[in-house]
């Protein structure tokens, strides 16, 4: 028998690591498709930039609707005679 917990935050993980592997595998393919020349070098680099800026925007961004979402639940539970139901 097998017990399955859904946990919501499981999918944004994956597709992070997804992102994470995948982005500079095709930008390395795209790369190698260009003529040698000084731009390809930079192409790579401001790309490998870009990938990380989004996967470090994505951090940030989970961990502040985390934050806001945990705060928010602890405001509504120490309030007094009201009860909390989602």
């Amino acid at each position: 028998m097998k017990t399955l917990t859904n946990n919501c935050g499981d999918f944004f993980y994956r597709v992070l690591a997804a992102v994470a592997i995948g982005a500079p595998m095709l930008l390395a393919l795209a790369v190698s498709r260009l003529p040698e020349a000084t731009d390809r070098g930079e192409f790579m680099v401001y790309g490998l930039g870009t990938v990380l800026a989004v996967l470090i925007a994505a951090l940030v961004l989970r961990a502040a609707h985390n934050l806001g979402f945990s705060k928010a639940i602890g405001i509504l539970n120490s309030a007094p005679n009201r009860s909390v139901t989602a």
